[in-house]
């Protein structure tokens, strides 16, 4: 039987969770201050090997991360799919506190080579919307609702197909939010990373999916919002993976 490889990623150890605990056959690999760890997920039918690791905040922690972790995949067991996970802040003002996004197009807010291209495209790809494969929003979007259903408190929460916006800025404020919006006005949720994982698995033809919980309305709020929720996160984040996982092993 062919073994399956995925590669998760999350900015920050809580978005991990309790998921290396879950793992066996456990290894780890320092690159400078990162760490890399590599297990198996087994259950009495399957078996999946696991690469994983936290980036860090912004882009080119993200970056630098992914680039890694697909560096450090055998060949004999290549990557199959590059999951990234956590948290993010909601630009849609229907989306509530612990809501799913599942990114089906992911934008990078500030990247800008005008004249030269249109604003928000990326010359090296030459497109400014990344955009997941449909399928694996749909799994993203089965483990989300999963996970609602598991987790008792999450009962009255909604998951949705969405827009994220990638950006190096932390958004507390209002105004800065607006000023994203008034050239985005259907983006779903704001982060730091997901651009940049999704650019590096395009570039490198690796499939990959972004998904966000919400963490916050990204406005003046938002930091004493973020580090009580982030410890709360932490509990839950396991949750999310494993039921993204069953479902990615069972898909033929």
């Amino acid at each position: 039987m062919e073994t399956k490889h995925i590669g998760i990623l999350s900015a920050m150890p809580e978005e991990i969770g309790e998921t290396i605990s879950h793992l066996e056959d456990l290894n780890e690999f320092k690159f400078g201050d990162l760490i890399i760890y590599k297990g198996f997920y087994c259950t009495k039918e399957t078996k999946l090997k696991v690469t994983l690791a936290w980036s860090g905040w912004g882009k080119v922690s993200a970056a630098r991360a992914i680039t890694r972790l697909i560096s450090s995949a055998s060949k004999t067991i290549p990557i199959d799919l590059i999951l990234f996970t956590g948290v993010a802040g909601a630009a849609n003002r229907t989306l509530n506190q612990w809501d799913f996004v599942i990114g089906e197009q992911i934008i990078q807010y500030d990247f800008d080579a005008s004249p030269l291209f249109p604003k928000y495209v990326i010359p090296a790809i030459n497109k400014s919307a990344l955009i997941c494969k449909k399928d694996l929003v749909e799994i993203g979007y089965l483990a989300a609702k999963k996970t609602i259903s598991n987790v008792t408190f999450l009962n009255k929460n909604s998951v949705k197909k969405g827009f994220i916006a990638t950006g190096d800025n932390f958004i507390s404020d209002k105004k800065t939010m607006e000023e994203i919006m008034k050239y985005l006005p259907s983006i779903d949720a704001l982060e730091m990373e997901g651009g940049a994982i999704a650019q590096v698995a395009i570039q490198e033809n690796i499939p990959w999916i972004v998904v966000r919980t919400i963490s916050d309305a990204a406005d003046e709020d938002a930091s004493e919002d973020f580090s009580e929720f982030i410890k709360k996160y932490k509990k839950y984040s396991w949750t999310f993976i494993k039921n993204f996982i069953d479902i990615f092993l069972n898909v033929k």
